[in-house]
C-alpha cells in the first residue's frame, strides 16, 4: 500500500490533536478539575465498568476495553464521556482510603498516537514501566510501616516544651485529630529518659515501707515519675487516636547502687512488676492495644551499661514476667505483648546484642539517625543527592540479624524503633522543613527493601517534640514529614516490587547516573529517585513514588502502563525551608477538625508526567501485575 500525501497526513495529525483535546476537557467537566481538591475526584479505576465473573485475565476483552501492544489495557473515549465523577467524601471523612471498584478506566487509543507524534519534537522522558513478566516483591512491610514515638524531655529542655509523656495535653481535640490520620501505626513510647521514669503504680500487697519508698522517690523528681492517672490517660490517648503501643521498660535506673553508679547490680524488675501487673488489669490489655514491650534505651551507646550478660538475665526475666501476667486464666484469652530489642545503635553493636537476646526477641529494633542536629553543615547534608540512603547502605543491620537468624529457628521482625534524619532533636528548619522531607520520602523506599530483611516498621521520631517532630507541640499544625506519610498511607500498599523497566537505558532496570530504580545493586549520586509498590488495597495497580531532590529542573516522565492518578506535593515558594505543602497545587490543612481529602489528578498514559523541583510524586497506575493482585482475583 501507498503511503498517504503529506497534506493527508498533517490532516490526519491534526484530528487526533482534536480528540485529545476533546477527551481532556472532558474529563475536566466530568471527571473533576485537575489539581481541585474541591471537586469530586475520578480515580482511574473508579470509573463504572460493568463487571463479570470472568477472571482478570479475561477483563478487557469485552466491549469496554480491548488489549494494546504494550499489554496495557485501552478504551475508547466513550468511556470516558459517560463516566461522571465518584465521590469518596464519605471515606475521607471517616479518615478512610479511597475505596475502589474492581475495574480500571484505560488510556484512549487515538490520544496515544496523537500524543507519540507530539513528542516527536519535545525532549526525551524518562519512561518507567513494571511488567507481571518479571516483577517480584523486593520488600514486604507492616501496614503500620510509618510508625512514631513519643519521649520523656521535660518542657525545661530546648525545643521540647509541653510534648512529653507526662505533660503533653492529651485530650486537645487537635492533636488527637492530627494523630489519626498517621493509622495504623505504632506509638512507642521510649527514649533516653525511660531508662529513669519511675512508675508509682502501688501494688495491694505492697508493704507501708515500700509504699513510701515509691512516694519519696517520686517527690524527689516529679518530672520522671508516671502515675496511675497519667498512665490511664495515656492509654485512653493512644486508644482514640487508634494506635497501638511498644513502651521502653526502665533498665539504667534499676541497675544503679547507693552510689549511683550504673551498672552496679543486677536489675531489679520490681516496679516494672508493678507496671506490668496493673496495665494488663486495665481494659486496654484486653483489646491488644498493648503491643510490645522493650527493656532499655541503647544501654551500651557511649558505655552506658557494660555488662550485657546482666542484660540478658533482664530480659530473660521480663519474658517470665510477661509470660506469667498475661498467661493467668483470667487473661488467657488477651494478646500476649511481644518482646523488642535491643533498641541498640550501630550494626557492630547490634549484632553483638542480637547474638546474646536472640532467642529472648519477637522484635528486633535498632536506631537509625543519618546526623546530628547541632551539625552546622546538616543543611548542606539534607540537600546533596548521596545522602538519599540507597537499600544497600541500610542493609548492613539486616545483614546482621540474618546471620544470627541462620542458624536459630527465631523468625523476628526487624524495626527501626526510633529514628529520623538527624539525632539531638534535629534542627530547626531541615528536620521541620520541606528539604527533610525529600529524604524522608526515599528512605521509606529504601527501607521497604532492604536486603536481605525489609524493615517492617519505621518509628519516625517524633510524633510531637523536637525540631523533628511531625506535629508542631507548639501549634498542633502538622509539619511536611507528616503530610508525606499522611498521603503514603492513603496510597501506597505493603509490598515494594521491581524491577523498574526503562527501556531505553543500556543499565536498564539497574542504577543509573540519573535515577536509582526500585531494585539497584549499589549506591548512587542521584537527583531523581523512583521506588515502587502495589498500591493500597490493590486489584493488580502500582504506585511510582518519584522523589525530584533537583533545585532547578522538572523531570519529565512517561510511564508506560495505563492510565494512572497523580499526587504531586511541593512547597509552597519558601521552597527547602516551606512548613507548608501543597498536593496538586493546593494546601493540606486540617480544618475545623477534619482531615483533608487526598485527590489525585487522572490523566491517560499518553501524557507525560512532570515532576517539579524538589518534589514528590505518587503515581497510581493501571496494571494487572500479578503480584499485586489480591486473591480474589487470581
Amino acid at each position: 500500500m501507498k503511503r498517504a500525501p503529506s497534506v493527508l497526513r498533517a490532516l490526519l495529525a491534526v484530528s487526533a490533536l482534536a480528540t485529545v483535546a476533546l477527551v481532556r476537557q472532558t474529563w475536566r467537566l466530568g471527571g473533576g478539575p485537575r489539581g481541585d481538591l474541591d471537586q469530586p475526584h475520578v480515580h482511574p479505576s473508579a470509573l463504572p465498568v460493568h463487571h463479570s465473573a470472568r477472571s482478570h485475565r479475561q477483563r478487557g476483552k469485552g466491549q469496554y476495553a480491548r488489549r494494546g501492544r504494550d499489554n496495557s489495557v485501552v478504551a475508547n473515549s466513550t468511556q470516558f464521556l459517560a463516566a461522571g465523577a465518584a465521590s469518596d467524601d464519605a471515606a475521607e471523612e471517616n479518615n478512610a482510603p479511597v475505596q475502589k471498584s474492581a475495574h480500571h478506566v484505560h488510556q484512549n487509543a487515538n490520544a496515544s498516537n496523537a500524543t507519540k507524534q507530539i513528542e516527536e519534537d519535545e525532549p526525551p522522558a524518562l519512561q518507567l514501566s513494571i511488567s507481571s513478566d518479571d516483577a517480584t516483591v523486593l520488600g514486604e512491610v507492616a501496614p503500620e510501616f510509618i510508625s512514631t514515638t513519643m519521649d520523656w524531655w521535660s518542657k525545661s529542655t530546648e525545643g521540647w516544651g509541653n510534648s512529653s509523656v507526662l505533660n503533653a495535653d492529651l485530650a486537645n481535640p487537635r492533636l488527637i485529630t492530627a494523630a489519626r490520620g498517621l493509622r495504623p501505626f505504632f506509638l512507642r513510647i521510649g527514649g533516653s529518659q525511660a531508662d529513669e521514669i519511675v512508675y508509682h503504680m502501688p501494688a495491694a500487697n505492697d508493704t507501708d515501707a515500700a509504699r513510701k519508698e515509691l512516694k519519696a522517690q517520686c517527690k524527689r523528681n516529679k518530672s520522671k515519675c508516671l502515675t496511675r492517672e497519667r498512665w490511664d490517660e495515656v492509654l485512653e490517648f493512644v486508644s482514640k487516636i487508634g494506635a497501638r503501643m511498644v513502651f521502653t521498660l526502665a533498665y539504667v535506673r534499676q541497675t544503679r547502687d547507693g552510689e549511683g553508679n550504673n551498672d552496679a547490680r543486677d536489675w531489679d524488675s520490681a516496679n516494672a512488676r508493678r507496671f506490668l501487673e496493673y496495665t494488663a488489669s486495665t481494659k486496654h490489655a484486653q483489646s491488644g492495644l498493648i503491643y510490645g514491650f522493650e527493656l532499655g534505651n541503647e544501654l551500651r551507646h557511649k558505655g552506658k551499661i557494660k555488662s550485657v550478660s546482666r542484660i540478658v538475665r533482664a530480659y530473660e526475666e521480663l519474658r517470665s514476667m510477661v509470660d506469667e501476667i498475661w498467661d493467668s486464666e483470667e487473661r488467657k484469652h488477651y494478646p500476649k505483648p511481644k518482646i523488642m530489642g535491643p533498641a541498640s545503635t550501630g550494626r557492630e553493636e547490634t549484632s553483638k546484642m542480637v547474638k546474646a537476646l536472640g532467642r529472648h526477641l519477637d522484635i528486633v529494633s535498632y536506631h537509625k539517625y543519618h546526623g546530628g542536629g547541632k551539625d552546622t553543615n546538616l543543611p548542606a547534608y539534607a540537600q546533596r543527592p548521596d545522602s538519599f540512603l540507597h537499600p544497600i547502605r541500610l542493609a548492613g543491620t539486616g545483614e546482621a540479624v540474618a546471620e544470627w537468624m541462620a542458624n536459630n529457628t527465631e523468625q523476628p521482625e526487624l524495626w527501626i524503633g526510633e529514628g529520623a534524619m538527624a539525632h539531638g532533636s534535629g534542627r530547626a528548619g531541615v528536620t521541620d522543613s520541606w528539604v527533610g522531607s525529600l529524604w524522608f520520602a526515599n528512605q521509606l523506599g529504601a527501607l521497604a527493601k532492604t536486603k536481605p530483611y525489609a524493615h517492617r516498621v519505621y518509628c519516625r521520631q517524633a510524633m510531637t517534640g523536637g525540631w523533628y517532630e511531625l506535629i508542631s507541640h507548639e501549634t498542633l499544625v502538622p509539619n511536611p514529614d507528616y503530610w508525606v506519610a499522611y498521603v503514603w498511607k492513603k496510597l501506597v500498599g505493603t509490598k515494594a516490587i521491581g524491577p523498574i523497566h526503562s527501556p531505553h537505558r543500556e543499565d536498564s532496570p539497574y542504577l543509573s547516573s540519573r535515577v536509582t530504580f526500585g531494585c539497584c545493586d549499589q549506591p548512587g549520586n542521584d537527583s531523581i529517585l523512583v521506588h515502587s509498590f502495589c498500591a493500597k488495597e490493590s486489584n493488580g495497580d502500582v504506585v511510582f513514588v518519584v522523589v525530584n531532590t533537583d533545585a532547578s529542573k522538572a523531570i519529565q516522565l512517561l510511564v508506560n502502563m495505563g492510565g494512572r492518578s497523580e499526587y504531586v506535593l511541593s512547597p509552597n515558594e519558601e521552597g527547602y525551608q516551606s512548613r507548608e505543602v501543597r498536593l496538586n497545587g493546593r494546601s493540606l490543612r486540617i480544618k475545623d477538625g477534619r482531615l483533608p481529602k487526598v485527590r489525585g489528578t487522572v490523566r491517560p498514559n499518553s501524557e507525560r508526567v512532570e515532576v517539579p523541583p524538589i518534589s514528590i510524586a505518587f503515581l497510581v497506575v493501571q496494571s494487572e501485575i500479578t503480584e499485586c493482585m489480591s486473591r480474589a482475583w487470581l
